[in-house]
């Protein structure tokens, strides 16, 4: 039999076999991202090198957030029931950590894609949500309208919202969604924690060779993990493509054409990359958190939140899709809103 094989291979039509050998080499998404970081942000590539090598050591461990959490995705599809709850549990939560990511594409402005918002407790794990800026429904529907509304809850006159810069300066790109504007912006109480984060570095270590006096100069939220807590908070995904669709209930995952023959790898692939910028993301925001807890402020007891446990129950979970493996649910695009990516 196996001479029956080798026979028939050596008499295969030649036209076939140039036909595999000429294939496009597969390259995951997960592999494009780094190369684009090497290319682009070669010193990023540098530092979580050698953050992985003190890791390896046994120097430093892997951030870890203060407590157990939820998130959930909010977009076109999320259902209006489930955005009643979290309207219903903005009432009562006072403090927020607030986060962005951008798609970023050369040599054009970048696309805000994505806003993180954590509801930050004393005790209750907190809750996260995810809002797809790129998937929102249209503006005259109800789960548009019941979007907005819970922004607008968050953004309420007497809120306290953590973040890491400016807070006009994260959100103001995402205004043109019309989920909230500067009015809503300015009726919050802004702590801004990379600022904070400043004052304590130089005044705790004012010899420090890293430390920063000029006005203009600030640390990276990756530095004020790393020397609070000995933590590598990892920043390999910061140009990832967010505006992917993150949430798999979105059906965003493509499979090429060309490489129709190992479409159970590329959407494996596919799936990874989306967990890993969601964890990316989710930490982004549970890192600030980590750090408001940590840092000293006059303001501290005014900015606790106490809060009664269980007053509203969650069911909707995240939830494990099957593989999109069947022909006709097969779109045969290059890739999601990547059309630069060859350049990389």
């Amino acid at each position: 039999m196996s001479k029956i094989i080798c026979a028939t291979s050596t008499t295969r039509d030649p036209k076939s076999s140039s036909h595999h050998q000429n294939r496009p080499k597969y390259i995951s998404s997960l592999e494009k991202l780094d190369e684009r970081t090497k290319n682009w942000q070669p010193r990023r590539v540098e530092e979580e090198n050698r953050l992985n090598q003190l890791y390896e050591q046994g120097k430093c461990d892997l951030f870890r957030p203060l407590s157990s959490y939820r998130y959930y995705h909010i977009h076109k599809n999320t259902p209006i029931d489930l955005i009643d709850d979290l309207i219903d549990y903005a009432e009562v939560v006072k403090c927020y950590t607030i986060d962005t990511e951008a798609q970023l594409v050369p040599k054009r402005p970048s696309i805000p894609a994505l806003i993180q918002i954590e509801y930050v407790y004393e005790d209750n794990p907190s809750i996260l949500l995810l809002i797809e800026c790129m998937y929102l429904p249209e503006q005259n529907e109800p789960t548009f309208i019941k979007i907005k509304q819970l922004c607008k809850i968050i953004f309420s006159m007497g809120h306290i919202i953590y973040s890491w810069g400016n807070l006009v300066d994260e959100l103001e790109d995402f205004y043109r969604y019309n989920l909230f504007d500067e009015n809503d912006i300015n009726h919050v109480h802004e702590r801004n924690i990379q600022g904070e984060f400043k004052k304590y570095f130089n005044t705790t270590y004012s010899t420090s060779p890293d430390i920063k006096l000029k006005s203009n100069e600030t640390y990276s939220l990756q530095f004020a993990i790393l020397n609070t807590f000995n933590e590598w908070l990892t920043k390999r995904y910061t140009l990832g493509n967010f505006s992917c669709g993150l949430d798999l209930d979105l059906h965003t995952i493509t499979v090429p054409r060309q490489y129709i023959h190992m479409q159970e790898q590329v959407i494996q692939d596919e799936k990874q990359i989306r967990q890993l910028l969601i964890n990316y993301a989710l930490n982004d925001c549970l890192s600030v958190t980590k750090l408001v807890h940590e840092l000293p402020s006059p303001t501290r007891s005014s900015t606790s939140t106490t809060t009664t446990n269980d007053i509203f129950t969650f069911n909707y979970f995240e939830e494990e899709y099957d593989d999109i493996s069947s022909s006709d649910e097969i779109c045969y695009h290059v890739e999601i809103n990547a059309p630069n990516d060859e350049s990389t």
